[in-house]
């Protein structure tokens, strides 16, 4: 099976700007299967993109709440998300 972005939702002018975006920022993901711990954590590629840090900000803002409505809407899980600086 492969892969369909529709499916999701997003149109091909989403799926090339998602694709710009993974072009400057890279992915870490640490998992503590019996801590119930998962940090997902965003590096940018290039230290020196002066756009990078906003980048990375708007992807753990968009993603925290997408996690939560994902984790509301499929397992009427409740919870809160927590800012840390």
């Amino acid at each position: 099976m492969t892969f369909n972005p529709r499916m999701m939702g997003l149109d091909p002018q989403q799926m090339a700007a998602a694709r710009e975006l993974g072009k400057r920022l890279r992915l870490e993901i640490r998992k503590c299967p019996k801590g119930g711990r998962l940090v997902i954590r965003y590096v940018a590629v290039n230290a020196e993109d002066p756009g990078a840090q906003d980048a990375i900000a708007n992807c753990v803002e968009n993603f925290a709440v997408q996690m939560a409505m994902i984790h509301d809407t499929f397992f009427g899980m409740k919870g809160k998300i927590i800012h840390e600086d």
